[in-house]
C-alpha cells in the first residue's frame, strides 16, 4: 500500500512538473510572439525622412527669389542666368516637367552637385528626393547638358579683333590686335579608381583631374578639354590637345595668351622668364616697371585674369612661377616656332617700352 501511494505521489509530482514546464513554454511563445508584433507595428509606421514643409520645387523658387550671394554660391551661377538655361533646355524640349519634378528643380539638382561637389544624400534630404530619384535626373541632365557643347564652345572668330582690346585703344592696342583669347588650366578634386589612383594625384598632394580651357575676352569658352590625370602637366595636356582633340590652332598673326606653364610657340605668346609677372607684385612694388620685359606680363597677367575665370578653391591653380615654366629657349622645330613667337615677343616689349618711356603716369593696373 505504502508503495502505491509513493507511486501516485510520484505521478502528480511529474504531472505538475510538466504542467508548469508547459506553461512556462506558453509564456515564452507569448512573449516572442509579442515582440514579432511591436517590430510589425513599427514597420506599418516609419518616420517620414522628408519631413520638410517646403517640396523640392518650392525650395529652388525660395532660393531662385533671394538673394543673389546665395544662389551664386549654390549654383556658380546668377538667377537670371539660370532661368535662361532652364527657359532653353525646357522650350527645346530637351527636358520636360513631370508630376514630381520641374525642368527648375531638376536643372537646380544638377548644378548643385556640379558647382559644389555636395553629396547625393545631402542634396536628395535638400529637395526632398530619394537617392535613387536624385540620381536619375543628375544623370539626365548631363546627358542634355554634353549634348549641347557645340552649341556653347565654339572656336573664335579669327577674322576680328576682340571687343575688349578694342574698347582699351592705347592699353592693348596694337600690339594684342592678334590675340584671339587665353588658355589656361585648372584642377577640379576627383575620386579616381583604386588600381590608378597615384596616377591622379597633382603636385598639391590630392587626386584630381587637369582640365584645360581656351576663352575669349567676352568670357566665352571656346575649347575644353578634361579627363587627364592631375599629374599631367599643362603643356603636355596642350600637346596631346592639338594631337589628338582637336585643339582650334590659331593661324598665322594669330596667337593664344598663356601663363609660365605653357612654351612661348608658335600660335602661343607666354611671358618672359624671371621678370616680374603678378599684378599684385607690381603694386606691392610702388617703383614702376624696372625695364622692357617687364612691360608686357602684366598685360598677359590681366588678360588670363579676365579671360579664363577659372575655380581658385586651392592653390594648385596658381599660376607657375616663372622659373620652373618650360623653356623658351630649348632646340626649335623645322618651323622654328620658337623663334618666331621669341621675336614676336621683343618687338611688342621694345614698342611698349618706348610708350612707357614716353609717358610716365602709363602704368600696368
Amino acid at each position: 500500500m505504502n508503495w502505491f501511494r509513493s507511486a501516485t505521489r510520484r505521478d502528480e509530482d511529474a504531472q505538475s512538473t510538466s504542467d508548469a514546464q508547459r506553461e512556462d513554454d506558453d509564456m515564452c511563445a507569448m512573449a516572442v510572439v509579442a515582440i514579432i508584433n511591436s517590430r510589425r507595428t513599427i514597420r506599418r509606421n516609419p518616420q517620414p525622412m522628408h519631413d520638410s514643409m517646403l517640396t523640392g520645387s518650392m525650395r529652388v523658387e525660395e532660393i531662385l527669389n533671394g538673394h543673389e550671394d546665395v544662389i551664386q554660391s549654390m549654383i556658380s551661377m546668377k538667377s537670371s542666368t539660370f532661368r535662361l538655361l532652364s527657359n532653353l533646355l525646357g522650350g527645346r524640349g530637351l527636358l520636360r516637367s513631370t508630376n514630381h519634378m520641374n525642368v527648375n528643380e531638376q536643372l537646380f539638382i544638377f548644378l548643385a552637385i556640379c558647382s559644389q561637389g555636395a553629396s547625393n544624400r545631402h542634396v536628395s534630404y535638400l529637395f526632398q528626393h530619394s537617392p535613387e530619384t536624385t540620381s536619375r535626373w543628375f544623370f539626365r541632365v548631363l546627358k542634355v547638358i554634353c549634348a549641347l557643347k557645340d552649341e556653347f564652345i565654339r572656336p573664335p572668330d579669327y577674322t576680328t579683333v576682340q571687343s575688349l582690346i578694342i574698347e582699351y585703344e592705347g592699353k592693348y592696342r596694337p600690339w594684342f590686335d592678334g590675340c584671339t583669347g587665353a588658355i589656361d588650366g585648372t584642377h577640379v578634386p576627383c575620386v579616381p579608381r583604386r588600381e590608378n589612383a597615384d596616377g591622379w594625384i597633382n603636385r598639391k598632394g590630392f587626386h584630381s583631374q587637369n582640365i584645360l580651357a581656351a576663352c575669349s575676352f567676352d568670357m566665352k569658352f571656346t575649347y575644353m578639354l578634361a579627363g587627364y590625370e592631375g599629374s599631367c602637366h599643362d603643356a603636355r595636356m596642350l600637346d596631346e590637345a592639338i594631337a589628338y582633340h582637336g585643339f582650334p590652332i590659331p593661324p598665322p598673326g594669330k596667337f593664344y595668351l598663356a601663363d609660365a606653364g605653357y612654351a612661348n610657340k608658335e600660335g602661343f605668346l607666354s611671358p618672359f622668364r624671371r621678370e616680374t609677372y603678378h599684378l599684385p607684385e607690381y603694386r606691392r612694388r610702388r617703383g614702376g616697371l624696372g625695364n622692357r620685359k617687364e612691360v608686357g606680363d602684366p598685360f598677359i597677367e590681366d588678360f588670363l585674369g579676365n579671360g579664363v575665370a577659372v575655380g581658385r578653391s586651392d592653390d594648385v591653380n596658381d599660376d607657375y612661377v616663372l622659373d620652373e615654366g618650360i623653356d623658351d629657349t630649348g632646340p626649335s622645330t623645322g618651323t622654328d616656332q620658337h623663334g618666331s613667337m621669341n621675336q614676336l615677343r621683343e618687338r611688342m616689349a621694345d614698342a611698349m617700352w618706348q610708350r612707357y618711356q614716353s609717358y610716365p603716369w602709363y602704368r600696368a593696373t
